[in-house]
């Protein structure tokens, strides 16, 4: 039943069905395969980046959990608006109450089930339709103080989602509309012949008609070949009685002719008989296979070729003696007295004869550097990297597929263009007085810049190496530009930032001081090292009194007077509320650290403006002084800092302590 159904088919139908169907399944088995790993991969992502941000913010949460500043760590989680796919986040402490929360006004969200509480608390994470429920801890001295259960919502996961379907969708159109113009080319270039070459063939043997079948201008193909033989068929017909009346002189002239063609050509023609073996060859074939003609007949000719794949070729050799395939330009690899070497054959059969002509050609330098172009243009086309190619004059004249997702337009709407009507909306472009300059000195450049792009409306950030390529021959010049998406790299700076910065004064946080002692202390230092504690005197009353949002702006000013206070390479960071550290380093002795303390003072004791009020704060500061041979932990230093900070403040406030000098004083 199949084979009726199969035979019942037109060459037509059994040509598009067959190829329509293998490209509709590959697509969309790739197009689900790919979607699927993108999205996943997404998913791990957003992972990564929501415990990356949790982390750090749960590190500055470590202070205010212990002290119970529920405050504090309200303002510490108002972190998390900088990322809008956050719904809500809700700190619980080891007795499961809710320390401090942070809510999105703008999403709302439901509970996970029972199932994913179970995955939840086993996994750490996990995804429902809507959002992805997260437990993160937060620890302090490997000591786990809480857990910040955090929602985020997958609203853009999901948008993702359907992009990707619309974009299938969109591609298995176009494929489409591709493979039907395919198929109708090949219906054109293929059946169409095959069918005026069938009726004309009906004619001839029903009709005794014979006339010569029309073909295509150009065409170089088997069908035209077959056609080609058709008509030469149907001319030799209507010769025939022409040719009857030649006599035996003309047919030695052809004789003779044909030997001085098959001497003369430039392609090794070998003619073997119907068992493989050579009768004639030409001169040609003497430079070919280092033999003399005479030498090679007699010999069969897998012999002299001698092919790598012997049983191979041996069935090739054999349809092509028999009548059912021809050698059409196939590539025949081969050993020699030089290695390897890959042959050019072409096979035609003498059927009057019983015999076939071959034509060799050795294509083994054109063959290499064919497949050498062809793999450097699909690295070219494939490459990750966006690479454009300039002109002398900036005409683009070669783009790949990269670089036009990159900008949003097509090939077809890039090349031939100048530049910078291409890239009109790209920011910081890179063709500039020193870019010039560097192109003409050394003839390369690299940095960063962004393009935009047009169809996505977004701007992409990029680094750049543009090289600029002379002919020595021609002494013309082109211009590469090879942009590598450096998205990702910006996006984790921009986290790593986050994390070790204070949100409202952006200054470095409690995470930024714990990494910059261990590096300090935990490296020989020939020098010395002072550390400040810095708390705010009278702060508490402006925020019963002026409120927050005063406090809050109170605290930005006093972060601006302390960086202003202290050298370019000392650093000041916040701890949590109003309790800052310095770190001078270095220092020659004692008393630059001293001045530095009395400059802070006195900057924030000065009155500060903000709307109507005069607000009025101070400072105390304790400070320890580190030797180069002091060993002392991060921990003991901050708390040593501290206490003479407090002992500040027992001593009538806006005062300096050092903690050395408390210990030489107890000593003593």
């Amino acid at each position: 039943m199949r084979n009726n159904w199969m035979n019942s088919l037109s060459l037509n139908q059994r040509l598009y069905l067959p190829l329509v169907f293998f490209i509709v399944v590959l697509f969309i088995v790739f197009q689900t395969l790919s979607s699927y790993k993108y999205i996943e991969s997404e998913k791990q992502n957003l992972v990564n980046r929501i415990t990356i941000l949790s982390t750090g913010i749960g590190a500055n949460l470590t202070a205010a959990i212990q002290f119970d500043d529920a405050i504090t760590g309200q303002e510490i989680l108002s972190a998390f608006s900088a990322d809008p796919m956050l719904v809500s986040v809700s700190v619980l402490t080891a007795a499961n109450t809710v320390f401090a929360d942070f809510n999105n006004t703008d999403k709302l969200h439901t509970q996970a089930n029972n199932t994913e509480q179970l995955t939840l608390k086993k996994q750490g994470y996990v995804f429902s339709k809507q959002h992805l429920y997260m437990l993160v801890p937060i620890y302090m001295d490997e000591k786990e103080l809480a857990k910040m259960s955090i929602v985020v919502s997958l609203d853009g996961l999901h948008a993702l989602k359907w992009s990707q379907l619309e974009i299938s969708l969109y591609l298995l159109v176009i494929l489409v509309l591709l493979s039907s113009f395919v198929i109708h080319r090949l219906r054109h270039w293929m059946i169409s012949p095959i069918r005026q070459l069938n009726d004309a063939m009906i004619n001839v043997i029903h009709f005794n008609q014979t006339e010569m079948v029309q073909q295509q201008a150009n065409s170089k193909d088997e069908i035209s070949a077959l056609i080609d033989y058709f008509n030469t068929m149907i001319s030799k017909l209507n010769q025939r009685e022409s040719k009857i009346k030649h006599t035996i002189f003309q047919l030695e002239y052809e004789k003779a002719f044909a030997d001085d063609v098959i001497s003369t050509v430039q392609h090794a023609l070998l003619v073997v008989d119907h068992a493989g073996h050579i009768i004639l060859a030409n001169d040609s074939c003497s430079k070919l296979f280092h033999d003399s003609p005479p030498a090679l007949q007699s010999k069969h000719i897998c012999d002299v070729i001698n092919p790598s794949d012997p049983e191979l070729f041996q069935q090739s050799l054999q349809n092509a003696l028999l009548g059912n395939k021809q050698f059409s330009n196939d590539l025949i690899k081969a050993k020699n007295a030089n290695g390897t070497a890959i042959y050019q054959v072409v096979s035609h059969p003498l059927s009057h004869k019983h015999q076939t002509l071959f034509a060799l050609e050795d294509v083994t330098e054109k063959s290499l550097a064919e497949r050498q172009q062809h793999l450097a243009a699909k690295i070219f086309e494939n490459s990750r990297e966006a690479i454009l190619l300039l002109n002398r004059h900036g005409h683009i004249e070669m783009v790949n597929q990269t670089f036009c997702n990159l900008i949003g337009q097509k090939r077809t709407q890039i090349i031939g263009k100048y530049y910078r009507s291409v890239l009109t909306e790209t920011d910081n472009l890179p063709m500039k007085k020193e870019i010039l300059m560097a192109l003409a000195l050394d003839q390369q450049w690299q940095g960063e810049c962004s393009f935009y792009n047009r169809k996505r409306k977004i701007s992409t950030p990029l680094h750049l190496k543009i090289n600029k390529i002379i002919d020595s021959e021609t002494n013309d010049s082109q211009i590469v530009v090879l942009a590598s998406d450096i998205s990702s790299v910006k996006e984790a700076q921009r986290l790593a930032y986050i994390a070790q910065h204070d949100a409202l004064t952006h200054l470095p946080n409690r995470e930024f001081l714990h990494h910059y002692l261990v590096e300090k202390l935990a490296l020989p230092r020939t020098y010395v090292m002072a550390v400040l504690f810095i708390d705010l005197d009278g702060f508490k009353f402006v925020n019963d009194s002026y409120g927050h949002e005063i406090g809050d702006h109170v605290l930005q000013i006093v972060a601006k007077k302390l960086m202003k206070s202290v050298r370019q390479n000392d650093i000041v960071t916040r701890l949590a509320g109003d309790e800052f550290v310095a770190v001078l380093n270095p220092v020659k002795n004692r008393e630059p650290v001293i001045n530095v303390g009395e400059r802070i003072i006195a900057s924030i004791s000065q009155p500060i403006k903000i709307k109507d009020h005069t607000i009025h704060v101070g400072a105390s500061i304790g400070f320890y002084y580190i030797e180069p041979t002091n060993v002392t932990g991060i921990d003991s230093v901050l708390h040593c800092a501290d206490m003479a900070m407090y002992q500040s403040k027992m001593q009538g406030k806006g005062r300096i302590t050092e903690f050395n000098q408390i210990e030489e004083i107890e000593c003593g």
